[in-house]
């Protein structure tokens, strides 16, 4: 049936979208074969409701780059302005990852994690990617408790993922309610939208931090204006040559190291909540839970717990080591038949700041940035496969990194040959204990981008921003990078 669905979906989407065709730019080339749009009208800068010190706008792109008049959308954008007015920074945009994530909500949370001489020479500037946030939320009703509640791993070979039947259905909702906008949320637009924000705030060239997904959006903004590219820091870098499959593949062990380094460092604690066998105590509590999931919370989530909810909620705890005490508390809760905790942690991963579903957006944003969409079997057998090897988080992998795509339709302009040749030299950043982007990627980006330059930090969690950010190695290394474009020595870690 899922099948017969993903043929259905495809007629569908053939319907309102373009024929597919990669993204190959080169120098000068990102408007070749586009249509002429008017220029933005210049930003109307007020104050940020409940944020103190922003400023917030919005400025309008079309839908579709290639038919620009078949509708616009608004994009939600916000700034930062620098400690110095008269300080010679400039502007630097940010994005927060995701894919899917608002910027304009999660840059308040973050903005003092930068290098003081950043946010004092550098007005920073934000904005919700289309379909995201406050611009044009893409919402198909996917529930994020569901999602986060999806078993991993098919229970024999030749299964398909579990969550099959829940992705399918997006796919299918989405082309039913947002059939006109949802094949154009992509990385490719997106960048294309960055430039209008760019010429509607009246500068010529920008300054850029990416984290996780941001390094994706970055390295296209850079292949398709070179020009425009002052300075780029590409933070969690994700490997963008590689295909989802590949990236699941190399997500399986960085994920469960860092599993590991966070259940002997917990061992090494007298009071650890876990016990002095921590791994003894997640694997007794993810059998039970794939056995006997826990009641669903209530109050609005009729989800049972699962052993999804724990897998999820693992994710987010090695990826932001400052969770780690709700994430053991929360495990601890659910060994006594109180899942309720649990869920909570797992929701944290899949919404947004302030509680929305992150999940229609980042699976569309996803699947239309990537060629390869493995079908339900192939995907769960490969589940299963790295389950075997890695069988603390390994499976995981799988439905974290194309889970979504399993029935989604071919995009129209899936990223390839992204190399951003002709972009000035770019600081690409990886982290040795990243457990979603890991360093592999990050060392591939780095070698596919001609003048770009690693730095590894050597650390745990994902991205150096936010998991290291008082590191006076990397901020020396990332402020110098942005104050003056200079790199670091080839072959520099940070400890």
């Amino acid at each position: 049936m899922a099948t017969a669905s993903a043929i259905g979906l495809a007629v569908a989407v053939a319907a309102c979208s373009t024929v597919p065709s990669p993204v190959r730019t080169g120098p000068g080339t990102s408007n070749i074969g586009l249509p002429a749009v008017a220029p933005p009208q210049p930003i109307h800068w007020v104050s940020c409701s409940g944020n103190l010190g922003f400023r917030c706008g919005s400025v309008s792109v079309p839908i579709d780059y290639h038919h620009p008049g078949n509708g616009s959308l608004e994009i939600a954008v916000s700034e930062l302005p620098a400690l110095d007015p008269s300080a010679p920074g400039g502007t630097l945009f940010f994005n927060p990852g995701g894919p899917g994530e608002s910027g304009n909500q999660i840059l308040p949370v973050v903005s003092g994690l930068f290098p003081v001489a950043v946010r004092r020479n550098f007005t920073i500037v934000t904005f919700d990617p289309r379909g995201t946030g406050a611009s044009s939320l893409l919402n198909c009703g996917t529930s994020a408790a569901a999602t986060a509640a999806v078993t991993p791993v098919p229970a024999a070979p030749g299964q398909p993922l579990p969550g099959t039947g829940l992705f399918t259905t997006m796919a299918k909702e989405c082309m039913r309610v947002a059939g006109a906008e949802a094949p154009f949320v992509d990385t490719t637009n997106t960048a294309r939208d960055m430039d209008r924000i760019r010429q509607a705030i009246g500068v010529g060239k920008i300054s850029y931090y990416g984290l996780s997904y941001g390094t994706v959006l970055g390295a296209v903004y850079a292949q398709l204006f070179p020009a425009r590219v002052l300075h780029m820091v590409l933070d969690g870098a994700v490997d963008i040559g590689a295909g989802l499959a590949q990236q699941a593949d190399q997500q399986a062990p960085a994920a469960e190291a860092s599993l590991e380094h966070l259940f002997n460092r917990c061992r090494a604690q007298a009071s650890c909540p876990l016990g002095p066998h921590p791994l003894r105590f997640f694997e007794r509590l993810a059998g039970s839970l794939r056995r006997h999931p826990l009641p669903a919370p209530g109050s609005g989530d009729p989800v049972p717990v699962t052993v999804g909810d724990l897998d999820t909620a693992t994710l987010l705890a090695v990826s932001v080591p400052a969770l780690t005490a709700n994430y053991e508390s929360a495990l601890v809760a659910a060994a006594r038949g109180n899942g309720t905790p649990l869920r909570s942690v797992a929701l944290t991963f899949v919404t947004d700041i302030d509680g929305v579903s992150l999940v229609d957006a980042e699976w569309a944003i996803t699947c239309n940035d990537f060629a390869d969409h493995p079908g339900p079997v192939a995907a769960g057998d490969q589940a299963r496969a790295l389950a075997a090897r890695y069988p603390l988080l390994g499976g995981y992998a799988v439905t974290y990194a194309m889970g979504g795509c399993v029935s989604w339709p071919a995009p129209a302009q899936p990223l390839v040959d992204i190399h951003a040749a002709d972009a000035p030299p770019i600081l690409v950043v990886g982290n040795t204990g990243d457990p979603n982007t890991p360093l592999i990627g990050a060392r591939h980006l780095a070698a596919t981008i001609p003048r770009a330059r690693l730095v590894v930090w050597d650390g745990w969690g994902h991205t150096w921003l936010l998991s290291g950010s008082q590191n006076a190695c990397m901020q020396g290394v990332v402020t110098g990078y942005l104050a003056s474009g200079l790199l670091p020595a080839r072959g520099t870690v940070c400890r």
